[in-house]
């Protein structure tokens, strides 16, 4: 994605998540993927399936079976900067869900396949594992961050700044997002790309929006879809967006434009 940070890592993801059951009943009740649904924050990880750099994760898992995971460079309390991401598309079967997707790096340009395993072990607790199935790594246990997503939290401009690579060296671009109260969203940056799109509240209590983005620069235009999660301040919003064809995605961190 030109002027936006970009990972253009094709590798494939393959996934395999398992689900225990929250109750009794010795796994004889099905699960739905509401049970999973929201936003988790692991403390910590220290595995290298998800590449070395990655310290932490921000796992969205949405009811209709998108899981959305933000690799971060540091732990959440620490203000972790987005590495990475991956898209995964998952369906229950009994006790458990599994689903395949991508994962994207933002510095390289290859990547390897990940394996992800896990489970909602009781309420407010989602546990992942990634890595080979027979020798998994464990990722910490999560706790969700749920609250309802509105139109009104997200209206305004929001900024941020993309280094993209040239022949000779980088360049660096400020871009301007411009949000209004029906979640339509257009704007552009100072190398004259333009942007039009929406951003939606989506319908569950996980403070998630969905993201259209369809971008214009020197008359090639590129397609992308995602989501959207703001702070608890709901002054800075973290895009994960996936291009249309899947090659691409990448991760975008907008600070809100406070008016002088």
């Amino acid at each position: 994605m030109k002027n936006v940070k970009t990972a253009c890592l094709i590798a494939a993801l393959t996934g395999l998540y398992g689900c225990g059951g929250g109750g009794g009943g010795g796994g004889s009740t099905s699960m739905n993927l509401e049970a999973a649904q929201g936003i988790w924050d692991s403390s910590s990880y220290s595995g290298t399936d998800l590449g070395a750099s990655t310290k932490a994760i921000r796992s969205v898992m949405l009811k209709d079976g998108n899981a959305w995971v933000f690799l971060l460079d540091n732990l959440i309390t620490n203000n972790p900067t987005p590495i990475g991401l991956v898209k995964a598309s998952v369906a229950v079967s009994g006790q458990s869900f599994s689903g395949t997707g991508k994962r994207y790096m933002l510095d390289t340009h290859t990547g390897s396949s990940v394996e992800v395993q896990g489970n909602v072990p009781a309420t407010q607790q989602l546990a992942l594992k990634f890595g080979a199935a027979a020798n998994p790594t464990t990722l910490a246990t999560l706790t969700p961050l749920n609250r309802a997503s509105t139109a009104a939290t997200i209206t305004g401009a929001w900024t941020f700044s993309s280094t993209t690579a040239t022949g000779v060296g980088t360049t660096t671009a400020t871009v301007t997002w411009n949000i209004d109260g029906a979640g339509t969203l257009s704007g552009g940056d100072t190398q004259g790309c333009t942007f039009q799109g929406q951003v939606l509240p989506r319908s569950e209590p996980a403070g998630v929006f969905n993201v259209t983005l369809t971008q214009t620069c020197a008359g090639t235009v590129s397609q992308y879809s995602g989501v959207a999660l703001q702070n608890s301040a709901s002054t800075s919003i973290t895009f994960g967006l996936v291009a249309t064809d899947q090659s691409t995605g990448t991760v975008v961190v907008a600070n809100k434009v406070t008016p002088t």
